[in-house]
This record gives C-alpha cells, sequence and structure tokens, in this order.
C-alpha cells in the first residue's frame, strides 16, 4: 500500500470514528461495557495517542539525519503489515500506553481526531520525499519507516472500529 493510500484509508477510517461520535450520546460515551474493558471514551482517548505517538516517530523519519539503517520491522511486524491487521488474539496494550489511557468527553475526542487528520495533512507532502530505509524505532515491531508507520497507524486505527462494534453489541 502507498503512503497516498495509507493516508487515505486513515481518513476514511477517522470520518467513521467521527460519524461514531454523533450516534453516541455523552453519557453513553463515557459509560464502561457491563462485561468490563475500554468504554467508547477511553478507545477514543487510546486510538488518539497512539496516533499522535506514531505520528511524531513519522516526523522523526522525515527529519532524521541522512544515514542507512539496515534494521527494519521485526518478523511479526512484517506479517501484521503484509495482513494488513492484527492477528486474531487478543493482544495486550503495553504498560506504558495502558497507564495514559483515561476518559475524554465527546468534543475533545472529535477536535483530537481532527487535529490529528489536520496533521496528517500537512506531512503528506513531506512523507513522499522520505528515503525508506530513513526509519524509527516502534517498542514492540521493530524499525519502521513512513510509510509502514502509517500503515501501522492504518491497521491501528481499523482495528479500534471493531472494538467499537464489540462494545456497542455488548450494551
Amino acid at each position: 500500500m502507498s503512503i497516498q493510500a495509507s493516508a487515505s484509508s486513515i481518513k476514511d477510517a477517522l470520518a467513521s470514528y467521527l460519524a461514531w461520535l454523533k450516534e453516541v450520546d455523552e453519557d453513553e460515551f463515557v459509560k464502561s461495557p457491563p462485561n468490563g474493558g475500554w468504554s467508547y471514551s477511553e478507545v477514543f482517548c487510546h486510538v488518539i495517542q497512539v496516533n499522535v505517538r506514531s505520528i511524531l516517530a513519522v516526523e522523526r523519519c522525515i527529519y532524521a539525519k541522512s544515514g542507512h539503517r539496515t534494521s527494519g520491522p521485526n518478523l511479526i511486524a512484517r506479517l501484521i503489515l503484509y495482513m494488513g491487521k492484527f492477528p486474531p488474539v487478543k493482544i495486550k496494550a503495553h504498560p506504558k500506553v495502558l497507564s495514559i489511557v483515561k476518559t475524554v468527553t465527546k468534543e475533545e475526542a472529535r477536535n483530537d481526531m481532527l487535529v490529528f487528520c489536520n496533521k496528517l495533512q500537512d506531512l503528506l507532502p513531506k512523507l513522499m520525499k522520505v528515503p525508506v530505509h530513513q526509519r524509527t524505532r516502534h517498542a514492540r515491531l521493530g524499525m519502521l519507516n513512513c510509510g509502514e508507520w502509517l500503515k501501522f497507524i492504518d491497521i491501528h486505527t481499523r482495528h479500534h472500529l471493531k472494538q467499537l462494534e464489540r462494545i456497542r453489541k455488548s450494551s
């Protein structure tokens, strides 16, 4: 998938999140599901936080000193990026990521999604010019280049759309 295709797919997924916000009232948004797990609000917070951190990694790729980095994504990452989705097993988020998830309002979620989308749009022209060997480290997936980071953002964002659907069905 090209950088442009990944960015377009991310924008489509974000549009789905924004549509979701219109369907849910504020009380339902922050309410934890009866069977436990994250509320809609916490899922939105998590997705936004991971996407923002990932965009920061993309920026580090863009502005990194030129130099050839031989290592790339690890085997698991290569499979995830190739398949375009996470494996069908429950994956626990990194403890640092879990520790910063909080309840946000619908307005905060919407605003943060729009800020992220604008940042992505601003970076797109620069992304097209970055050599594929410029990489930054992902805690679990290894060294990713800009295109791989965008594909990760897309996979992660779409993965949590499925989680929102599971929460809806459990309520």
